[in-house]
Protein backbone atom coordinates (compact mmCIF):
# COMPACT_ATOMS: atom_id res chain seq x y z
CA UNK A 1 0.00 0.00 0.00
CA UNK A 2 1.25 3.46 -0.90
CA UNK A 3 1.14 5.58 2.26
CA UNK A 4 0.08 9.19 1.85
CA UNK A 5 2.50 11.86 3.09
CA UNK A 6 1.39 14.85 5.11
CA UNK A 7 3.37 17.95 5.98
CA UNK A 8 1.94 19.16 9.29
CA UNK A 9 3.00 22.72 10.11
CA UNK A 10 2.29 23.49 13.75
CA UNK A 11 4.35 25.07 16.53
CA UNK A 12 2.20 24.16 19.55
CA UNK A 13 3.70 21.03 21.12
CA UNK A 14 0.44 20.06 22.81
CA UNK A 15 -1.31 19.90 19.43
CA UNK A 16 1.54 18.27 17.49
CA UNK A 17 1.74 15.02 19.46
CA UNK A 18 -1.98 14.23 19.48
CA UNK A 19 -2.72 14.88 15.83
CA UNK A 20 0.53 13.38 14.57
CA UNK A 21 -0.15 10.21 16.58
CA UNK A 22 -3.71 9.94 15.24
CA UNK A 23 -2.62 10.46 11.63
CA UNK A 24 0.21 7.94 11.87
CA UNK A 25 -2.08 5.40 13.57
CA UNK A 26 -4.35 5.70 10.52
CA UNK A 27 -1.56 4.94 8.07
CA UNK A 28 -0.24 8.36 7.09
CA UNK A 29 3.41 9.37 7.00
CA UNK A 30 3.73 12.71 8.81
CA UNK A 31 6.53 15.27 8.83
CA UNK A 32 6.16 18.14 11.28
CA UNK A 33 7.58 21.62 10.75
CA UNK A 34 7.38 24.21 13.52
CA UNK A 35 8.28 27.32 11.50
CA UNK A 36 7.68 28.71 8.02
CA UNK A 37 11.35 28.25 7.12
CA UNK A 38 11.35 24.65 8.29
CA UNK A 39 8.16 24.01 6.29
CA UNK A 40 9.84 25.33 3.13
CA UNK A 41 12.80 23.02 3.72
CA UNK A 42 10.55 19.97 4.13
CA UNK A 43 8.45 20.94 1.10
CA UNK A 44 11.47 21.39 -1.17
CA UNK A 45 12.98 18.07 -0.05
CA UNK A 46 9.87 15.91 -0.40
CA UNK A 47 6.57 15.37 -2.10
CA UNK A 48 3.40 15.66 -0.03
CA UNK A 49 -0.20 14.68 -0.64
CA UNK A 50 -1.54 17.15 1.92
CA UNK A 51 -0.32 20.17 3.87
CA UNK A 52 -1.95 20.98 7.23
CA UNK A 53 -1.05 24.57 8.06
CA UNK A 54 -1.26 26.51 11.30
CA UNK A 55 -2.30 30.12 10.71
CA UNK A 56 0.06 31.71 13.24
CA UNK A 57 3.70 30.64 13.38
CA UNK A 58 6.75 32.29 15.00
CA UNK A 59 8.16 33.51 11.67
CA UNK A 60 5.05 34.00 9.53
CA UNK A 61 1.71 32.38 8.76
CA UNK A 62 0.27 29.31 7.12
CA UNK A 63 -1.07 31.67 4.45
CA UNK A 64 2.53 32.58 3.54
CA UNK A 65 3.34 28.89 3.05
CA UNK A 66 0.21 28.34 0.98
CA UNK A 67 1.07 31.22 -1.35
CA UNK A 68 4.64 29.99 -1.77
CA UNK A 69 3.85 26.37 -2.58
CA UNK A 70 0.97 27.14 -4.94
Amino acid sequence: MNEKKILYVEDDLSLIEGLKYALEKNGFLVDNARTVMEAYQFFRAGQYDLLLLDVTLPDGTGFDICKEVR
